[in-house]
C-alpha cells in the first residue's frame, strides 16, 4: 500500500474537492470499479461518487433503493469495526436472490461490494461502499485487510471535513458581523445552526428559532419567508428572497435576504444550505432603481415601476411616462409585489421609504 495514499486522504479532509479523486485512487488499489461515501445524517443524505459510478448513483437514489436496500441494513446490524462483504452477511444463495442486486447492481455489470459504516463526532454516520465488476468476484482477505489498514485514516478525514464545514459556515456569518449585518445559516430543514450575536438579538422579536425550522415572526411576511427558504434548498428562485419588514418596537425597517450556498461550497459535509441575513432600510429617500433591483430580485423594467411608485407617482403617470398601457404597468407591480411580500402600492412606499406604516396614494389599491 502506497504511504502517498495517506497523505491523499487527509488532503481531502482539508479541501473537499479533492474526495472524488481519492475514491478513484483508492478503487485502483481494491480492484473496484468505483467507491461511493455517503453522509447520512437527521436531514438526509448526500453522497460522492468516483467517476466510473456517477452515472449510476442517481438512479440509485431516485428509484429509492437507500430505504430498502437489505445489504446496508445487515452492514449496520452486524456492526463491525471494519470492512464487510456480501459474504459476511449472506449466504451465497440469499445475495444471489437479492432484488436490488439483481435489479440494479447486475444489469450494470457490478454485484460485489465491501462496505464500511463510521459514526464521527458532529453526527453523521458515515458510509464508505467499494462496488466491484460481477466477472472480478467478491472482495477477498487481502483487499479487505487494505481497506481496513485505511479506515483509521479515513474516518478522521471524514470528521476534519465536517469540522471545516461548520468552521466555514461560523466564519461566514462572523464575517457579515464584521460589517453589520445580522446573519445565520439553515440546514436543509431550514433550521438555524450557526448565527451570529446580531441575529442571536433579533430573536424572538423578528425571528422564531424553532426546533423544526427557523421562522418569522411576522405574521403576514411568515409565509413568504418560509416559500424562499424551501425554494433556495431546492436551488429554485421563483419566489421573493428578498422579503421586507415594516419598523416595529423601536427599530427600522428591514429586508431579509435568503440566500442559497451553492457549488463547492455545498459539499456532502457540510449541513449549510442556506444564509440568513438582514440589512436595516435607513433611506429617507427612495433608493435608486439600481438599489431597488438588487435588494429584491427586480426587473430593470419593475425596478424602474417600483422606484416611480416610491415617489408617489400613479399608475397612469408612470404608464405615460414609459410609453405603455395601464394594464402593463398593473401586471408589472403584481410581479413587483410578489417579489417584495408586499400586497399594497402604499406598503411598497413605505418600504422603500424606509417608513414605519403605510401612506396613502392617489389611487392606491390592492393591485
Amino acid at each position: 500500500m502506497a504511504e502517498d495514499i495517506v497523505d491523499d486522504i487527509y488532503e481531502a479532509g482539508v479541501v473537499p474537492e479533492r474526495w472524488p479523486a481519492l475514491l478513484d485512487r483508492l478503487s485502483g488499489i481494491v480492484g473496484a470499479e468505483g467507491n461511493i461515501l455517503f453522509v447520512a445524517r437527521q436531514q438526509g443524505l448526500k453522497y460522492i461518487v468516483s467517476e466510473k459510478l456517477a452515472h449510476l448513483a442517481p438512479i440509485y437514489f431516485e428509484r429509492g433503493y437507500q430505504f430498502r436496500d437489505e445489504r446496508t441494513r445487515r452492514l449496520f446490524e452486524l456492526d463491525r469495526q471494519g470492512f464487510v462483504t456480501e459474504l459476511d452477511v449472506f449466504t451465497m444463495d440469499e445475495w444471489e436472490e437479492d432484488p436490488i442486486a439483481n435489479e440494479f447492481w447486475r444489469p450494470a455489470g457490478l454485484g460485489w461490494g465491501a462496505a464500511t459504516h463510521m459514526n464521527i463526532p458532529t453526527g453523521e454516520q458515515i458510509i464508505l461502499h467499494a462496488e466491484r465488476r460481477r466477472e472480478t468476484g467478491p472482495f477477498g482477505a487481502e483487499e479487505v485487510n487494505r481497506l481496513d489498514a485505511l479506515r483509521p485514516h479515513l474516518a478522521r478525514a471524514t470528521l476534519m471535513s465536517a469540522r471545516l464545514a461548520f468552521e466555514r459556515a461560523s466564519g461566514a456569518v462572523t464575517a457579515l458581523e464584521a460589517i453589520g449585518l445580522p446573519a445565520g445559516v439553515l440546514d436543509p430543514e431550514g433550521r438555524l445552526f450557526v448565527a451570529n450575536r446580531l441575529f442571536d438579538a433579533l430573536v424572538p422579536a423578528v425571528f422564531v428559532d424553532r426546533q423544526t425550522r427557523l421562522e418569522l415572526a411576522a405574521e403576514r411576511a411568515g409565509p413568504v419567508f418560509l416559500m424562499g427558504i424551501q425554494a433556495a434548498i431546492a436551488n429554485q428562485r421563483n419566489v421573493p428572497m428578498s422579503i421586507p419588514l415594516p419598523a416595529s418596537d423601536g427599530r427600522p425597517p428591514m429586508i431579509v435576504h435568503i440566500v442559497p450556498v451553492r457549488g463547492v461550497a455545498r459539499d456532502i459535509f457540510s449541513r449549510a444550505s442556506v444564509v440568513v441575513f438582514v440589512t436595516p432600510v435607513v433611506v429617507a429617500d427612495v433608493p435608486t432603481a439600481q438599489v431597488i433591483q438588487g435588494l429584491f430580485d427586480l426587473t430593470p423594467t419593475e425596478a424602474k415601476v417600483a422606484r416611480a411608485l416610491g415617489r408617489g407617482d400613479t399608475v397612469a403617470e408612470i404608464a405615460a411616462s414609459n410609453n405603455v398601457a395601464q394594464p402593463t404597468v398593473r401586471n408589472q407591480i403584481r410581479e413587483i409585489f410578489a417579489k417584495t411580500g408586499v400586497n399594497r402600492q402604499a406598503d411598497l412606499v413605505g418600504l422603500l421609504r424606509g417608513v414605519a406604516g403605510p401612506v396613502d396614494l392617489p389611487g392606491d389599491s390592492d393591485g
